[in-house]
């Protein structure tokens, strides 16, 4: 079974979060245009089914992604009620419930969780008109994930193993793995269930040319992907691009007798800066790009060299028998399907600190281990080869905001992004920059991205595609976002790279 860029699910969830109350329904959207509206523009927050209006957030945060491993959240909100405080207050074991409704609820799920609490900040009481701010920290409840046990998992793969965890924890599983070869026995040996799912998919293994992480997300999935199978997969052109729905920042489909798929706009699933996209949850308002290339490969070296002393050998061993020594690399992959424009972050072109700079990483011995029924063959090489490739992903990112709340996206999902400079002196050098590289016959073309300068004939300032950050990048972490003023919810992305366009004064 081919998946590439498919996270797929292979059991569904059966965790259900604290149901949410309303007068003429529930959230599930059922009843009036009341209900249908709850939590469509600003996220609905409920303690201890103490309801707090919408007016009340001041400010929020949702966040997943493979780094941080499993969704956490900040509210601050304010009681005007003004009876939070009697009855409602936290104890150990309360939660935050929190729900965001899709626009598009026919296609999109809404998120809907509970958050065990982990940090409360209180206002202080006896001040005359005191403002009754609360702010929350949580982490998502799923009972058992960070309980430590003693557990013996009889001979099976990882990806058979993380579906039996995920079954004992009530969640759903999601992969784009058929099947992985690393079977073996397996024990957790009183760790959390956190922990030692890290440490199967940590040490998981498919093939040479393979690499997995996981996270749990936003709907109680555990996700197990294998990451270079998403980089490899085919950029598509733009008129290939997925169909998808989107929609504007504000929903219009709960206005009295307004249809309910108001919201439904058809697009193409891609990002984009392009002005003519405002207000609408594919616009990106604002990004950035992070850094920390030189860093990571200061620590990780653009190689390892990965030393094991070989116990499989006949002959006795001598106090300097450099035979009994194996060495091999684990560097970093790169996608198969680069374009001509761009090269992988390993090293200044034209200096020698690429072929130089290594590091060496001594695992201990190698044994029988099909003989002792221990680990897996590849057991000690996948450890180092999953976290070479995951550290390679952490050197360049590009962080953007969207104007509003898009169900559509999910960690791991491959995304066109096409970005645009509306400012004329920027618009220049990029020309001139481009006009560099085919000058020294490098290929800048891109079927899914055509460069082009057009005219916006409202203002008549110059747009041009900025090759730069435009791309297809894979969404590696998502944030919910909302900020007191905010007319709807935004959202951030965190989108990951392996390959950059060069710079034409280094050819």
């Amino acid at each position: 079974m081919e998946l590439n860029n498919n996270i797929l699910s292979l059991i569904e969830p059966k965790i259900r979060p604290t149901d949410i109350e309303l007068k003429g329904g529930t959230e599930s959207g059922e009843g009036d245009k009341t209900s249908k509206s709850f939590g469509t523009d600003l996220p609905r927050i409920t303690i201890n089914n103490y309801l707090f209006e919408e007016g009340d957030l001041i400010s929020f945060k949702l966040s997943t992604g493979i780094t941080k491993k499993y969704p956490t959240v900040n509210v601050t909100v304010i009681d005007t009620g003004g009876t939070f405080d009697i009855d409602q207050f936290p104890r150990d074991g309360d939660v935050i419930t929190v729900y965001i409704n899709s626009k598009n609820t026919d296609t999109f799920k809404s998120i809907h969780m509970d958050f065990n609490i982990t940090s409360i900040s209180s206002p202080p009481k006896g001040l005359p008109n005191s403002l009754k701010q609360y702010s929350f920290q949580g982490t998502c409840k799923v009972p058992g994930l960070f309980s430590e046990d003693c557990v013996a998992y009889t001979e099976n793969t990882s990806l058979g193993h993380l579906e039996e965890i995920a079954t004992n924890l009530e969640l759903g599983l999601a992969s784009n793995i058929d099947s992985t070869d690393d079977t073996q026995n397996r024990l957790q040996a009183y760790t959390t269930t956190l922990d030692y799912i890290k440490e199967t998919v940590n040490s998981s293994y498919i093939d040479e040319e393979s690499f997995q992480t996981f996270y749990i997300d936003q709907y109680y999935n555990l996700n197990f992907v294998e990451m270079n199978r998403i980089f490899n997969s085919e950029n598509v052109s733009l008129e290939s691009m997925q169909s998808n729905f989107a929609s504007l920042a504000k929903s219009f489909s709960q206005e009295a007798g307004v249809e309910d798929n108001t919201d439904n706009i058809e697009n193409k699933l891609m990002l984009t800066n392009n002005t003519q996209f405002d207000k609408s949850n594919v616009k990106i308002s604002q990004f950035a790009l992070k850094n920390n290339s030189s860093k990571i490969s200061l620590l990780n070296g653009y190689r390892r060299v990965l030393q094991m002393w070989d116990e499989l050998e006949d002959s006795e061993p001598t106090a300097w028998d450099t035979e009994r020594l194996v060495e091999f690399d684990v560097e970093a992959y790169t996608s198969k399907n680069i374009r001509d424009v761009e090269e992988p972050l390993k090293g200044k072109r034209g200096e020698t600190e690429y072929d130089n700079h290594s590091k060496y990483k001594w695992v201990g011995r190698m044994q029988d281990y099909s003989l002792e029924g221990n680990v897996h063959l590849n057991h000690k090489y996948s450890i180092l080869n999953n976290w070479q490739n995951l550290q390679e992903l952490e050197k360049i990112k590009l962080v953007v905001e969207l104007d509003s709340f898009n169900p559509s996206l999910y960690v791991c999902q491959k995304i066109p992004v096409m970005m645009y400079t509306y400012d004329e002196i920027q618009s220049a050098a990029a020309t001139k920059t481009q006009t560099g590289l085919k000058d020294k016959g490098v290929k800048t073309d891109d079927k899914a991205f055509p460069s082009k300068t057009e005219e916006v004939e409202a203002t008549e300032a110059p747009v041009r595609q900025d090759e730069f950050t435009s791309g297809h990048y894979v969404i590696g972490g998502i944030e919910y976002i909302y900020s007191d003023g905010d007319q709807a919810l935004t959202q951030r992305l965190t989108l990951l790279r392996r390959e950059w366009p060069t710079r034409a004064n280094n050819l």
